[in-house]
């Protein structure tokens, strides 16, 4: 386990903010603590696994965002899979829209690209030449999924891995920021790599919304100890400026506001010692539908959010 900083203030001050359960094993007793920086109101875990420890913490079959077609043992990981799937068209449409570049020419390197569907989807479906598409993904086994079924060059630890000449038109950390352990190397070396009238494309939630709000501790997206940082739009705004980034538009991903109440209700009875019955799934819909209309109106009120970012000079 280690301590850390702030990584947006470098400050040590810290609050405490909630605890939490890891979602995949909720009637452990054990809970995570999220701390609240003093000085940028960032909330951290903290203390955390390290990068060595965190792995025993993916190795969980259940753990969907690695789900794969050959992993697919029930009905709720199937309709979670095809969801999946049919959303990506709706995110390659977001990333092709705000990178303004020819599809035949446009590089892209999607940063946390676990099993690859995405950066598959942009070859076979919007004709972005598998050249100009890279991946990293620490998990050996989606990387080589990743590379088996899609056929993309994926990078396994860092992006110190790419050739030094090579730059990207767009740099994508899909649900991805919030996992990575060393933001300052991951971050400085985006800059270095992405060309300059590059965008970054950051999609992840947001600790301001009404659903994190409404469930707090059981909240499916703080996801302890996977998801090592919960931003909202400034203090996600405050880091990127360390580095000479600049957000330039937030918009709300709507899909995840179903996923995110329906799995924190669950959440709620499973830490309840109950069984998810119909009422329940219902009041996950309610707030759904709730959730959706407050995103819609107020992007930074939103369940998930994407930024896209571009660089200073």
């Amino acid at each position: 386990m280690q301590s850390i900083r702030c990584p947006v203030s470098d400050s040590n001050l810290f609050k405490p903010f909630l605890s939490v359960p890891d979602r995949y094993h909720p009637i452990s007793g054990y809970k995570w603590h999220l701390v609240q920086s003093e000085v940028s109101g960032l909330v951290v875990l903290n203390p955390r696994p390290d990068s060595g420890e965190i792995t025993a913490h993916y190795s969980d079959e259940r753990y969907l965002p690695h789900l794969s077609p050959k992993k697919v043992k029930n009905p709720q990981e199937q309709l979670y899979l095809t969801g999946k799937n049919l959303l990506l068209g709706y995110k390659a449409g977001i990333i092709l829209k705000h990178a303004k570049k020819d599809t035949k020419t446009i590089s892209l390197l999607e940063i946390g690209c676990s099993t690859g569907d995405l950066l598959g989807y942009l070859h076979r479906k919007k004709g972005v030449p598998l050249k100009n598409l890279a991946g990293i993904e620490p998990d050996p086994v989606a990387s080589n999924y990743a590379e088996n079924h899609h056929q993309i060059t994926i990078y396994r630890n860092s992006i110190r891995e790419i050739d030094s000449t090579r730059l990207f038109d767009c740099i994508i950390f899909w649900h991805a920021l919030e996992h990575i352990h060393d933001l300052h190397e991951t971050l400085t070396l985006a800059r270095e790599k992405l060309t300059p009238e590059g965008v970054m494309i950051i999609a992840l939630p947001n600790r301001e919304s009404h659903d994190a709000i409404h469930y707090r501790e059981h909240w499916i997206a703080y996801d302890a100890p996977r998801h090592l940082y919960h931003f909202t739009p400034e203090t996600l705004k405050n880091l990127l400026m360390r580095y000479r980034f600049s957000v330039t538009s937030v918009l709300p991903y709507l899909p995840d506001t179903l996923f995110n109440t329906f799995s924190s209700e669950k959440l709620t009875c499973a830490m309840q010692n109950r069984h998810f019955q119909v009422g329940d799934a219902a009041k996950g819909v309610l707030h759904a539908i709730l959730g959706t209309a407050i995103g819609r109106a107020n992007p930074l009120k939103a369940s998930s959010m994407v930024c896209i970012v571009s660089k200073l000079p």
